[in-house]
């Protein structure tokens, strides 16, 4: 009969290691790469957002595009961050990007130029992201988002090492 658990002295297993403790900090150059790219493409938007500010003739579509461009770039690092802390892609901030990206396009464009199948369509899009991201697990154990206390955690963690003496 097969052994169900892999042997842990396999020579893959060794091999998986190697690549796994050379391609994670890799991985982590690469994606502090691309948050330092987003944060130098945030400030170029910041400074051409105060420029036009300072026109005589304010385009207010071009403002209003400039500052949820911004809010999209702060979300996507906002990923990037938890990703380099956690090692693991945010589904909760992936679903508010989907939306302010969704209703930044809708704002561009107006509502009065889209077709009313296109505004269904949306309409349905941003109440299933807005259900998934208020009633779906995304954030993990508490409905709230909010962290635990550490007096419990410590706690616990006490219990739990009483308990094995």
């Amino acid at each position: 009969m097969a052994d169900p658990l892999p042997r842990l002295d396999a020579p893959h297993t060794g091999v998986h290691r190697i690549f796994r403790r050379f391609l994670e900090p890799a991985q982590d150059v690469l994606v502090l790469g691309l948050g330092l790219a987003l944060f130098a493409l945030m400030v170029r938007t910041l400074l051409g957002l105060l420029t036009e500010l300072l026109r005589p003739a304010i385009d207010f579509r071009a403002v209003i595009a400039e500052v949820l461009f911004m809010l999209v770039m702060v979300e996507v690092l906002r990923l990037l961050i938890v990703y380099l802390e956690e090692h693991r892609v945010a589904v909760d901030f992936m679903v508010e990007l989907g939306i302010v990206s969704t209703l930044r396009e809708v704002i561009l464009r107006g509502v009065v130029e889209l077709e009313w199948a296109q505004v269904a369509a949306l309409s349905v899009f941003l109440l299933a992201l807005g259900a998934m991201l208020r009633f779906g697990d995304l954030r993990g154990g508490d409905p709230s988002g909010a962290e635990p206390p550490i007096e419990a955690s410590a706690a616990v963690a006490d219990g739990v090492a009483a308990g094995s003496r």
